[in-house]
């Protein structure tokens, strides 16, 4: 049976960090025994949730840069472990790994998930990349748009990178009338009143300025709109909220753990980000039968169909956001239509049964052709 030990930049609340978190939890013990995670920043939710589900986890601690001293540190890790496979989650990650490998005194296959987050390097790390790329074993991108953009504007070779599209577990997402009303009412919303939700970090990639700017020029309609999560950009957002007088319909909410009961509570789902990899947030939203307005970037197309399973705008333009928003407010069957064929969408092409065993399959080839 072969051993894996997870190597993840971080443990926080992210899409990268829960496909680590079930990747951890849901693999077939007949086919994989997770050897441990490591999490290079400190620990964080999923850390905690990893250990209660028995997985041994620890962490580098670092809050900068990973040094060389650090990397013989994770070597030591991996030497005490002894994994047959070891699988890096995201940039720093990825180049620990990279330095550890010749400190180790044992084969091992390398694989790496570098996810979308490549796009906004620096010059320099892109350098340390190429630098240090050719001692992967495998990359797995999580859309075929990352895909390409490893191979045609990072240098990797196509046979070295495959592509596994997030899954979501459908039976763990169920909608909740309760949760809904009550979550509602923690917002005094009426009867009235359409909720938009839009979930990630608040960062300038996700695009939620856009978001804003677009209720703003929804003032007269009863849109409302919530955004679950945290990150750099909450000043300039709550100052924009203010700019724009919708304190009283635009609602930045922190994260939250109980994120169905949020999506339950929602109408539509907008996802209005100026790039992306295949978030998980916006499959969740979908599996929930929800109605979404996403950016045409990268690997969204690859699941959102415009207009026969949701509506697609460009990145960055408030007027055209407001105008799909508005269209969807003003039919209420076209919402229902498209929650449906979003739902089953999710039901045959993205659930987190295929994921894992496509994960099993891509680990299982590779220690194969290696031993």
């Amino acid at each position: 049976m072969a051993r894996i030990l997870y190597v993840s930049t971080s443990t926080t609340v992210g899409g990268a960090e829960k496909t680590l978190y079930t990747l951890a939890t849901l693999l077939d013990p007949k086919c994989c025994q997770v050897a441990g995670v490591v999490s290079v920043k400190p620990e964080g939710p999923y850390a905690r949730k990893l250990k209660l589900q028995g997985i041994t986890t620890e962490s580098l601690g670092l809050a900068g840069s990973p040094r060389s001293a650090d990397a013989a540190r994770l070597a030591a890790i991996i030497e005490r472990e002894r994994p047959d496979l070891v699988h890096a989650i995201m940039y720093q990650a990825i180049q620990l790994c990279r330095l550890a490998k010749p400190r180790v005194g044992f084969p091992f296959q390398l694989v790496a998930s570098p996810r979308v987050n490549y796009r906004s390097r620096s010059w320099w790390t892109r350098l340390v990349d190429r630098w240090l790329k050719e001692r992967d074993d495998l990359l797995i991108a999580e859309c075929e748009a990352s895909r390409r953009f490893l191979i045609q504007r990072m240098g990797y070779s196509p046979s070295k990178v495959i592509t596994i599209r997030n899954g979501v577990d459908l039976a763990g997402w169920p909608t909740s009338k309760i949760e809904r009303q009550k979550k509602r009412m923690e917002l005094r919303l009426n009867s009235g009143e359409l909720l938009i939700g839009a979930i990630g970090r608040l960062d300038k990639q996700k695009g939620f300025s856009t978001l804003i700017d677009a209720m703003a020029e929804l003032k007269d309609s009863p849109l409302r709109c919530a955004i679950l999560g945290e990150g750099p950009e909450r000043a300039a957002l709550e100052a924009l909220v203010r700019k724009n007088h919708l304190e009283k319909s635009v609602w930045l909410l922190g994260e939250k753990d109980d994120i169905p009961s949020w999506l339950s509570a929602l109408d539509l789902y907008c996802l209005p980000s100026v790039w992306e990899g295949l978030p998980n947030s916006l499959l969740e939203a979908m599996a929930l039968g929800l109605p979404v307005v996403a950016s045409a970037v990268d690997g969204v197309p690859e699941v959102v169909r415009d207009d026969r399973n949701g509506i697609l705008v460009p990145p960055g333009k408030p007027a055209a956001l407001a105008a799909a928003l508005r269209k969807l407010l003003d039919e209420p069957a076209r919402r229902t239509a498209l929650g449906q064929a979003a739902q089953a969408t999710i039901s045959e092409r993205f659930t987190l049964r295929r994921m894992l065993d496509e994960y099993q399959a891509a680990y299982t080839t590779l220690l194969a052709s290696a031993y």
